[in-house]
């Protein structure tokens, strides 16, 4: 098959770098000369096109192009459709073309293979498919991922209000109480509240008269039954579902498994089994190899790993963390996580929703957790594109900012969306959800802000949104993250590169 791909000059390295890795297809790409791909028409394109014969099967036009593609395809005689907005995206474009997918001339080729490549639906028919264990209160626990449940433990000291945010990410919210804790009464009200808010609830207690309160209260799922309790607990056998976790910290999964068995022939029938994930440096690979005895010896029984574990006691942004125990997991048959939402690892729930999904998919697809359509990566690209041009002026020293008279800008963020408060003549404070526009009211507002100090509050205001959307501190005139590029590597390789 051979493609006529069309584009700008700004595009053209871009796609000229996606074509070599494109197999068993010839693509050609045919540059105008216009800079932004996505501002040409389909006229302009025609009237570019229409000298040349082309001997190819397919045009493809970028995907944002204003106007029909028939037009490029009555003045070339060639079948022309309009491709993807990004150029990165064009080896989907050509797979969609080899499996005969008709494409359109007037949408971009995104909404056509979206359809083809759903990623809801393919997450509805998993949930259709899955073998059940058993289900308890709605949640439906499966013996092997995929799907996954998420469970979040919270402290007592927590405000429920703010799980809100959550509710779309988890499928339970365990309670969890510190050791020596006793009292009753605040087990049973924090147990009915979070019903009250709509949560399937789990009590994580040290005290067995605790954690039949909270199920008495209406929670779900009980955490632990180990070699202490599972006499006392027996009383609620049949009144909820008991992760089974050894209180010996050796053998563990000899532990859990002859756990799982006694407690079976006492007639606990919703077992979940969790061997203790140990923290990194303290027994991490040990533990892993724990569950995957546990999974050999209870290929019946749903397992839970915690893998809060991992994610709060080392020092690393638990994306990566997170997306990597799931694969674990996925690989060992663990269809439950237990996670926790504190500082550090806020919005863990967000990231592993977004894990299990793409691990999820991999899974039943047997295939890698790379390219499914659903990824963790915020802070980096998989591929990295960049601009050389000849400068005129190379600014490598600080340069000192002038003071503008007309006032000064504090910037900002809050919970719920950030800005810039101006103190001058003219006192104002903006507040919104986009930095160029919180700018731009801003300069309309006050007349007399400085060309020089209205660059700076658009620089501080982008990162303000940056920091927003990310959920980071923000300190004005203070980087937001820490570097990783050696700037003097750069510079060294750019003199080489531009000699």
């Amino acid at each position: 098959m051979k493609v006529l791909v069309v584009t700008g000059t700004l595009a053209a390295p871009i796609l000229s770098e996606v074509a070599k890795n494109i197999k068993d297809t010839k693509v050609e790409i045919k540059v105008l000369n216009y800079p932004v791909a996505s501002l040409m028409s389909t006229k302009f394109i025609a009237e570019n096109l229409k000298q040349t014969k082309y001997d190819v099967d397919y045009i493809l036009l970028p995907g944002m192009v204003y106007g029909d593609a028939k037009i490029v395809e009555e003045v070339t005689g060639v079948k022309t459709f309009k491709g993807t907005e990004e150029a990165w995206d064009l080896p989907r474009v050509i797979e969609a073309l080899k499996n005969g997918v008709q494409l359109s001339t007037t949408e971009p080729a995104d909404k056509i293979i979206g359809k083809m490549d759903n990623i809801e639906d393919k997450l509805r028919k998993i949930e259709e498919e899955a073998k059940i264990s058993f289900e308890i209160n709605g949640v439906k626990i499966t013996t092997y991922p995929p799907p996954f449940r998420i469970f979040l433990e919270i402290d007592n000291k927590q405000e429920f209000e703010k799980l809100e945010r959550l509710k779309k990410n988890i499928n339970v919210v365990v309670l969890g109480l510190p050791v020596g804790h006793y009292d009753l009464d605040e087990v049973k009200n924090k147990v009915k509240q979070l019903v009250d808010y709509g949560h399937v609830v789990g009590i994580d207690a040290e005290s067995p008269r605790e954690l039949k309160e909270g199920v008495r209260a209406g929670a779900s799922f009980v955490f632990n039954l180990n070699e202490t309790n599972l006499e006392e607990l027996e009383e609620i056998r049949r009144e909820a579902a008991f992760v089974v976790a050894p209180f010996n910290t050796e053998n563990r999964g000899e532990i859990t498994v002859d756990l799982v068995r006694k407690a079976k022939q006492k007639g606990f029938d919703k077992l979940i089994a969790d061997p203790v994930l140990s923290p990194p440096l303290r027994g991490l690979v040990n533990s892993i190899i724990e569950y995957k005895y546990v999974r050999e010896k209870l290929q019946d029984i749903p397992i839970l790993m915690g893998i809060l574990n991992v994610t709060e006691l080392i020092d690393a942004d638990s994306l990566g963390v997170n997306a990597l125990l799931s694969a674990i997991a996925g690989e060992l048959g663990i269809s439950n996580l237990l996670i926790m939402e504190k500082g550090k690892t806020k919005w863990s729930s967000w990231e592993l929703s977004q894990a299990t999904k793409m691990i999820g998919i991999a899974l039943r697809e047997n295939r890698l957790p790379k390219d499914i359509g659903i990824d963790l990566l915020v802070l980096k690209d998989k591929r990295i594109f960049r601009e050389y041009f000849s400068p005129d002026v190379i600014v490598n020293e600080y340069i000192e900012p002038e003071m503008d008279k007309s006032g000064f800008a504090k910037i900002f963020v809050s919970e719920d969306g950030f800005g810039v408060k101006w103190i001058g003549k003219n006192k104002v404070t903006i507040k919104g959800k986009n930095g160029l526009s919180i700018g731009r009211e801003l300069i309309r507002r006050v007349k007399d802000i400085s060309k020089e100090h209205a660059v700076y509050i658009g620089y501080e205001l982008a990162k303000a949104e940056i920091a927003y959307q990310l959920d980071k501190n923000y300190i004005q005139d203070k980087p937001l993250f820490k570097k990783i590029i050696n700037d003097n590597f750069h510079t060294e390789h750019d003199k080489k590169r531009d000699r």
